[in-house]
Order: C-alpha cells, then sequence, then structure tokens
C-alpha cells in the first residue's frame, strides 16, 4: 500500500517539476494575476467571482502548456544534454511522447472552453495568446531557435501575460500598458542575461543563441542597452504611481536601500556591471511594480492621493 502511495507521489512530482515545471508556471502566472488586480476596478467580490475563476483556470492551463511544450519538442536535445535530461520527464522517459500530446490538447481545450463560456474577446485572446506560446517551441517556425527573434518573443509573451491578467479583470488602463511594455522588456533583459551565462556551453555544442549568434561581447552591450530602456520606461510608473502615497514613496526608497545592502556581503565586489545589472532590472524593477500594485489597490479603496505640494509644506 505505502509503495503505490509512494509511486503516485513520485509521478505527481515528475508531472509537477519534470513536465509543466510548476514554479516557472506558477511565478509566470502570478504576474499574470498582477496584471488582473490592475484590471480591477473595484473591489465587490460578486462582480469579480467569476473572472477571476475564469483566470485562474486558463492562466494556469496556458503557462502549463508553455513549458509542457517546450519540454516535449526539447526532448530530444534534453536527452543529449546532461544538464536538461533529468529535468525534462520526456527526455528521461518517464513520460512517453504519447502521453505528453495528450496532456498538452488538454491543456489547450480547457482554456479555450472556458474562455469561449465567458466572453468571445476573451477567447480570442486566449487563441492568440496560446498560439503565441506554442510558436516558441513548435517547428516549422519554432522562434526559440531563431537568434534575436526569441528574444523579441519574449517581450510580447511577457506583454501579453500582463495584459491577460488586465483584459479579463475588464479594463486596460495606461498604467496596464505601461507596466505590460516595462515588463515585456525586463523579460528581455533576463533571456539575454540566459544566454550570456549559457555562452561557452551553447558555443562549444553548436546551439545558436543570440549570444553565440552575434558574439558574447555585443550581446553584453545588448543587456546594457535593454537595462536603461528598462529603467527609462519605468520613470512614468515612477511619476504616476509611486509618488502617489506615502507608502509607496516608502516603498521605493527602502527596498532599493535594502537590496544594495544584501547585495554588497553577497557578491563582494559590489558594484560589478553584473550586479548592477540585476540591481537596476530586478531589484528596482520589482519595487516599482509593487508600488504600482500598492498603489492601485488604495486608489480602488478611495484613499486619497498624496499631494507632494501639500507634502512638502506648499499647501
Amino acid at each position: 500500500m505505502s509503495n503505490k502511495i509512494d509511486k503516485k507521489k513520485n509521478i505527481i512530482s515528475v508531472f509537477l517539476t519534470e513536465f509543466i515545471r510548476i514554479k516557472d508556471a506558477m511565478i509566470w502566472s502570478a504576474i499574470s494575476f498582477g496584471g488582473f488586480i490592475l484590471g480591477m476596478s473595484s473591489f465587490d467580490l460578486s462582480s469579480y467571482i467569476i473572472p477571476l475563476l475564469v483566470f485562474l483556470v486558463s492562466t494556469f492551463f496556458i503557462m502549463s502548456f508553455t513549458f509542457a511544450i517546450n519540454n516535449y519538442y526539447d526532448a530530444d536535445s534534453d536527452r543529449e544534454n546532461p544538464r536538461r535530461r533529468n529535468i525534462n520527464a520526456i527526455a528521461s522517459g518517464k513520460i512517453s511522447k504519447q502521453t505528453a500530446t495528450s496532456i498538452n490538447i488538454i491543456f489547450v481545450i480547457i482554456p479555450v472552453i472556458v474562455s469561449l463560456l465567458y466572453k468571445f474577446e476573451v477567447f480570442l485572446f486566449c487563441i492568440v495568446f496560446l498560439t503565441w506560446m506554442w510558436i516558441y517551441s513548435s517547428p516549422p517556425l519554432r522562434l526559440k531557435s531563431r537568434p534575436g527573434i526569441d528574444v523579441i518573443w519574449h517581450f510580447f509573451a511577457f506583454f501579453f501575460i500582463v495584459i491577460w491578467g488586465s483584459f479579463i479583470a475588464g479594463s486596460v488602463g495606461l498604467i496596464n500598458w505601461l507596466v505590460a511594455i516595462s515588463i515585456g522588456v525586463w523579460s528581455s533583459v533576463g533571456q539575454v542575461g540566459n544566454h550570456i551565462s549559457d555562452y561557452s556551453f551553447d558555443k562549444d555544442s553548436g546551439t545558436n543563441t543570440f549570444a553565440v549568434w552575434i558574439g558574447i561581447d555585443k550581446a553584453k552591450r545588448t543587456i546594457e542597452i535593454l537595462t536603461l530602456l528598462h529603467l527609462i520606461l519605468l520613470i512614468p510608473l515612477i511619476l504616476l504611481c509611486s509618488l502617489g502615497y506615502l507608502i509607496t514613496i516608502i516603498i521605493v526608497i527602502v527596498i532599493p536601500i535594502i537590496g544594495l545592502i544584501i547585495f554588497k556581503p553577497r557578491k563582494g565586489a559590489f558594484p560589478t556591471r553584473r550586479c548592477f545589472i540585476y540591481f537596476f532590472t530586478v531589484v528596482i524593477g520589482y519595487t516599482i511594480y509593487l508600488s504600482c500594485l500598492v498603489y492601485h489597490i488604495l486608489f480602488i479603496y478611495g484613499e486619497p492621493t498624496l499631494s507632494l505640494l501639500r507634502f512638502i509644506g506648499i499647501h
């Protein structure tokens, strides 16, 4: 009896960690949930219970499909890669390709049906969303194997992730567009950074990533440009949201300071160029996005925004 229970637990563990990559799927879903919150115009639960259920179900399966279909089409190459073989259930043989095909079809059908039953425009967005996630991994397009285009794919994928949540919630305003665009650039920074980290292995193995394609020095220059662009795109969010309440001002001051304190002992040589990139994209980015969420929540609750002129004693 205990052996059957252990076997079942192992199957579930393999499915979650090595097939749909549950950790990554939940992180992407959480980003989309941030978009959902930004799309809310009230906290009337009776008005949002259905949209929230539609969002939770459809988003989970779309994100699961994204990682599962990637594992499916990467199975053959991952089987030859010792770093990837044991984290891809299809490559390791723990899940057959036939079973994976059936599961992926289910992952597509569920959000399509749920979105169709909810609203036709959400259904259309769902089709576009699923297609965009599919062409990243699937031949003949397989955008992940096209240097440069794969970085652009990441921009639009995360742009869609934010707008998807806001769209289901029912409101896509200026703040939603600004957050979606900046997070899209943020994801591009991460993608180029991953290519730089894997440059030696990818070059030796003949994998033609963006960094291998343009060279490591140009790739590093690209990530610096993207980091600067990300910071520029955060400025309107700071002006529109982060200065709106005392608590959001505290957030944008305190969290970066804490980040600096944490970075220095861990990195030892801070500030290095790599630390600067990570700090300004991740720490500063997360700080501003958090302040936007807090601002929006307080605004919905009807809290009066802070007048900076009154705050400094002019009014």
